[in-house]
């Protein structure tokens, strides 16, 4: 059976506009690797991300977001629900609204039940087989399944469209939460970092739910403009997002011993700044940046023998012994000539809890964390280094928002300046994606000497995953990765709590802890010392 060609982008544009009477801006996600699940569009107030394929499921998938567009609620608080209950009040929401499209536009009924024939799996008794069996069942009269928990469904489906009708959405996710609880009853098993929505031209639902983080803050996709609050003492700015690639990248699942291969999307964005934007005054930073560097050559430091005791080794033994490690025997620092040049990229977290401040006078984290970065910034390109200031941040593993700040190269100008400043703290934290794109970038530099700084205030977290220890073990996959291919990692946490997570991801030795922001440049100093050999 021949396939279809891909739809052109335009069309698909087009047909979007005619369904929901909304303009949105169409992109094509990259095709999913051989043996890998098919990825599913990604769709925002402002975007639609389609995955590639034939025009039969990329037009099944415009109408499909239509229908959203037309009769979802967005952005509904998802804290009250379980990832179970989510998926459940999602599915049925996908029936409810393709309803509701299919009663305006009857021969669009044709698109649906073709793509939930082709992924309904008959037999199966997971929970990906039970949501593939009731959405077709919600779809087709004609479709006999006999499994207690989808006939159930069925009924209840049917019973609140002939009571409330299709538009009243509270009372189908008043019977999602039934069907869900059944499923819990049931001990179905859930697994959110596995789960794939089972109809491959359906959207991954993300448009229907908030995970705490207004929506006002994210971003709104891919090249949305954002208005920014002007950094204390500057004018104000408007942040445009450029979109510069989307990637895919592997996750360690620690629990099962497999490397998920392309399970997180990463899109990739440059800060442009127009015209207003303002940065800190040079001079207010020129003398911090004197004060760290050395007027007379440099100190080998970590030596087996030398003129004087080396401080920071000596408090690290200490702290070995206290936890019953082996400290390393290298407690002296000695003359050294000079040190080859050092390229260094910095990767900032700047999730929603680096906007947390201790007191309504106290600066935040990330105000804290946007100083020392120009600071540390200034001092490298001063020393003649070769210095990258990236950020990052996340909305599950289908959003890490990875931003080029500075790149190797670039002159630390009022523009690059203030494309820092310009940041704003939104979502959560999964260090591992993060760290093996910045590792990407980094791997690239021509420079003998490379490293790559991680600046955080927590461990790595985000919604969907409900394991604390996952992402943890995830990002220390990633060092080690980056550790192989000769890029040493290291870490500055500010959290007094994070000697444990630190020492797990970053390994002993290779990472600093501040207690609080106010100790952050101090720390992160004393570190770019120890990578630069100062």
């Amino acid at each position: 059976m021949p396939v279809s060609p891909e739809a052109p982008r335009p069309a698909l544009a087009l047909l979007l506009q005619a369904l929901s009477g909304r303009e949105l801006q169409l992109q094509t996600l990259p095709a999913a690797p051989p043996d890998t699940p098919p990825a599913r569009a990604i769709l925002t107030p402002t975007h639609l991300l389609l995955p590639a394929g034939d025009w039969a499921q990329q037009r099944a998938a415009v109408a499909h977001a239509a229908a959203h567009l037309l009769h979802s609620p967005v952005a509904q608080a998802s804290s009250t629900l379980k990832p179970l209950a989510q998926a459940v009040v999602a599915a049925v929401e996908d029936a409810r609204v393709e309803q509701l499209l299919m009663a305006q536009l009857p021969g669009i009924r044709p698109w649906f039940l073709a793509g939930l024939r082709e992924s309904l799996q008959p037999q199966g008794l997971s929970f990906t087989a039970l949501v593939s069996r009731l959405s077709l069942a919600l779809h087709d009269e004609d479709y006999a399944d006999g499994n207690a928990w989808v006939d159930k469904g069925r009924s209840l489906f049917a019973a609140a469209r002939a009571q409330h009708g299709l538009q009243d959405c509270t009372a189908f996710r008043r019977l999602a939460a039934v069907l869900a609880n059944d499923l819990g009853q049931m001990r179905v098993r859930f697994e959110p970092q596995q789960y794939a929505v089972p109809a491959t031209y359906r959207d991954d639902n993300s448009y229907l739910w908030d995970h705490g983080v207004a929506r006002d803050e994210e971003a709104q996709a891919l090249q949305a403009p954002l208005q920014e609050q002007p950094p204390a003492g500057g004018a104000a700015a408007q942040t445009v997002e450029s979109f510069i690639a989307v990637h895919h990248y592997p996750e360690w699942d620690a629990r099962s011993a497999v490397l998920r291969q392309d399970w997180c999307t990463l899109y990739e964005l440059r800060p442009l700044l127009q015209a207003g934007a303002a940065a800190a005054p040079a001079h207010q930073l020129l003398p911090l940046v004197h004060r760290h560097r050395p007027l007379h050559g440099r100190r080998l430091r970590r030596q087996w023998e030398g003129e004087t005791l080396d401080l920071d080794a000596a408090i690290e033994a200490a702290v070995e012994r206290r936890l019953a490690g082996a400290p390393s025997g290298r407690l002296f620092q000695r003359p050294g000539p000079q040190a080859r040049p050092l390229s260094l990229l910095v990767l900032l977290d700047v999730s929603q809890s680096t906007g947390e401040r201790a007191g309504a006078a106290a600066p935040s984290l990330l105000e804290v964390e946007q100083q020392a970065a120009l600071l540390l910034a200034r001092t490298a390109q001063v020393a003649g280094e070769r210095i990258a200031l990236h950020a990052f941040c996340s909305d599950t593993r289908a959003r890490v928002r990875y931003h080029r700040l500075l790149d190797f190269g670039a002159p630390l100008d009022a523009q690059a300046e203030a494309r820092l400043l310009a940041l704003r703290p939104a979502w959560s934290t999964r260090l591992g994606a993060a760290l093996r794109h910045a590792s990407t970038l980094l791997a690239a530099e021509p420079a003998e000497r490379r490293a790559l700084l991680v600046l955080t205030d927590g461990a790595p977290s985000d919604v969907d995953v409900h394991d604390a220890r996952y992402l943890v073990e995830d990002a220390r996959a990633a060092v080690l990765e980056a550790a192989r291919l000769g890029l040493p990692v290291c870490g500055l946490a500010v959290d007094a709590g994070a000697a444990a997570y630190a020492r797990r991801i970053f390994g002993a030795g290779n990472y600093r802890i501040a207690e609080t922001p106010a100790r952050l440049p101090r720390q992160l100093s004393a570190l770019h010392a120890r990578l630069t050999g100062i």
